[in-house]
């Protein structure tokens, strides 16, 4: 066993502690979410010791030595940055055989539809930077769409928009519904 190895056992006897794994892309609509909720983590626990990569410029992937408890934290001489790419495995390529699928149909929307659109898109990118969450966690464009193709109006009507069932519902659905009802009342010009 190298003395490296038998150091980092001979500190983990000491100090119980966990690991987790972080990946922040470096350029992606997410990485706000994945550094805030990387950043939230750090916070709230004792931080032992920390290895972090670039993976072909496209993501840190980091991983986090830590434990929850109170105690001061471990000397920064502990935490390092590891600079060296993380191993990769390459693997054979197999043809993938598809089925041929016929192409989505492009949603058609009237003036009135694709100003309620717009309207439940507002409200959810709004909410969605309220609960810290991406947008897509709310609900998907798709999702959006049927909505205002649809004219929902009732509570019953939304588990039935694909994507979007029972615990959407009860979270967004008043929501939701207010915001159709506003978007049908206001147009938009």
């Amino acid at each position: 066993m190298s003395r490296r190895i038998f150091a980092l056992n001979k500190f983990r006897n000491l100090h119980p502690m966990k690991c987790k794994t972080f990946k922040v892309h470096l350029q992606d609509e997410t990485r706000n979410f994945e550094e805030a909720k990387f950043n939230n983590f750090l916070e709230n626990v004792t931080v032992h010791h920390v290895f972090a990569s670039v993976v072909n410029n496209e993501f840190w992937a980091t991983l986090v030595f830590y434990d929850e408890s109170s105690a001061a934290p471990v000397k920064s001489q502990y935490v390092r940055t590891v600079n060296e790419e993380l191993p990769t495995k390459t693997f054979t390529e197999k043809p993938v055989v598809k089925a041929e699928a016929a192409p989505p149909e492009p949603v058609i929307l009237t003036d009135e539809e694709e100003n309620i659109y717009a309207a439940l898109r507002d409200w959810r990118n709004i909410r969605a930077s309220q609960d810290g969450l991406p947008p897509y966690m709310i609900a998907h464009n798709d999702s959006l769409m049927q909505m205002a193709k649809q004219h929902v109006k009732t509570l019953d009507e939304l588990p039935n928009i694909k994507g979007f069932g029972e615990k959407r519902t009860q979270k967004y659905g008043e929501e939701i519904l207010q915001v159709i009802t506003t978007a049908e009342k206001n147009p938009r010009k």
